[in-house]
């Protein structure tokens, strides 16, 4: 096991610089001068030609790109993604991101939590009742929710659930904690926006199991329904279910972008969305970091889990 996540965690780091040279390469010719712009902001709108090349030479962009990105890895591997020059006051990107990632990652994991709780018990329970009207109802509950856009479901719920029927008390402006009332409402429209994926794929593996020869050796001697399916089948059936939880796992943390924008929460999408608007690569490249370690680090514990849940799955191998 030890072996097998070295060798995972060796892996990560060409697909990292890849991943951070492309983006960084990218925001270098992509992107406006900065030192034009900080030279703009410094004089007063206008170029000062010695003032730009104090600037160019600050930003060490009289120099190869491939010096700079080395600059910026080195500094990354210190802990230092560098200073975002676009946004007021120049605060640093570690700052910026350390601000958002904790409300993506408190809204995502929650909403994570629903889809497990709710997705794979309704699942189980479409699979036991195949081909009857709870069955139908499940699947189709969960086909409806998940086909509408998040940019339209949530708008609709606010309006709905909040301003028409009161179900759910007023969601305000900002983030005020995981355990806050505001949270309800958007925790809830993540969860149900991809709980089809997990209803759809815990049916299918649950279907599956059923139909194998040790199952109906089990009915045969006598096994109730409800210890037939903790003991044979949820364990088996949870394998496969295991890599779809992992893919909705890094969608949950790093998705919600229109949820945030809906609700006002300075979250990680909101992040992102304003550096692109703002062509701040300083901070792109630092969520790009952050997305990519985010994205990795979920396979490799979802690979982990594969060999707790079934240890005929060698890791080693």
């Amino acid at each position: 096991m030890l072996r097998y996540i070295l060798r995972r965690l060796l892996a990560m780091i060409p697909l990292l610089l890849v991943i951070t040279g492309f983006i960084f390469v990218i925001g270098q010719y992509g992107a406006g001068d900065l030192a034009a712009y900080l030279t703009a902001q410094q004089s007063g709108g206008r170029i000062d030609p010695a003032l730009y090349a104090l600037n160019r030479q600050r930003l060490h962009m009289d120099q190869p790109v491939i010096v700079r990105y080395g600059d910026w890895l080195t500094h990354a591997l210190h802990g230092d993604l560098g200073v975002s020059y676009i946004t007021q006051g120049q605060p640093s990107v570690n700052y910026l991101i350390g601000q958002a990632l904790p409300i993506s990652l408190e809204i995502g994991l929650a909403a994570l939590l629903l889809v497990v709780l709710i997705g794979i018990p309704l699942g189980i329970v479409a699979a036991l009742t195949r081909n009857s009207p709870l069955d139908y109802a499940i699947v189709g509950g969960a086909t409806l929710l998940s086909s509408i856009p998040l940019f339209v479901l949530a708008p609709l719920a606010v309006y709905f659930l909040v301003i028409q029927v009161h179900l759910v008390p007023s969601v305000g402006i900002g983030w005020h904690g995981l355990f806050s009332q505001q949270s309800i409402l958007p925790v809830a429209i993540l969860a149900a926006n991809s709980c089809l994926t997990t209803v759809r794929f815990t049916r299918a593996s649950v279907l599956e199991i059923l139909s194998q020869e040790y199952i109906r050796a089990a009915r045969a001697r006598g096994l109730a329904q409800l210890g037939l399916v903790l003991r044979h089948v949820l364990k088996n059936a949870l394998i496969p279910v295991l890599s779809v939880v992992g893919l909705t796992t890094s969608y949950l943390i790093s998705g919600a972008l229109f949820l945030e924008i809906v609700f006002n929460l300075q979250g990680f999408g909101l992040l992102t969305y304003g550096a692109l608007r703002s062509g701040d690569v300083q901070t792109l490249t630092g969520i790009t970091l952050v997305t990519a370690l985010l994205l990795m680090g979920t396979n490799l514990l979802t690979d982990i889990l594969y060999s707790v849940v079934d240890p005929r799955v060698r890791l080693a191998a």
